[in-house]
Order: C-alpha cells, then sequence, then structure tokens
C-alpha cells in the first residue's frame, strides 16, 4: 500500500464489533480447505483495520525511546 494514502479514520468501536463478529477460531484436522481461506480471508481484513487504527491512534505519548 501507498504510504502516502491517507486511510479514512477508523474507531475502536469498529474493531471490536470486526473483532466480535469474525473471532479468531481454531479448526479441526479436517476442516475443509476452503471454510480456511474464507475465515482467514475475514481474520486479514480485521487484523489490517486493527493496524490501520494503531497508527492513526500512535503519538509521541506512545512510543518507546530506545
Amino acid at each position: 500500500m501507498n504510504k502516502d494514502f491517507d486511510f479514512p479514520p477508523i474507531s475502536k468501536s469498529l474493531i471490536d464489533a470486526l473483532e466480535g463478529a469474525y473471532p479468531k477460531k481454531d479448526f479441526e484436522f479436517d476442516t475443509p480447505s476452503n471454510y480456511l481461506v474464507f475465515h482467514y480471508g475475514q481474520r486479514h481484513v480485521v487484523n489490517f483495520l486493527r493496524h490501520q487504527y494503531e497508527i492513526q491512534n500512535d503519538n509521541i505519548l506512545n512510543t518507546k525511546i530506545k
């Protein structure tokens, strides 16, 4: 993704709702691969939006000094 792209603001309530709607799951050995791909695609979107939320809410007060 282009780093110059400004992503629309994301709220904590949206992240929480998506986490509830698409929770992480453990699967059985015999789970069909198309089901796994579908689930992990959903989780990828949730993880991407959570990462964007963290970027948007990061500030100097959250930064650790190395």
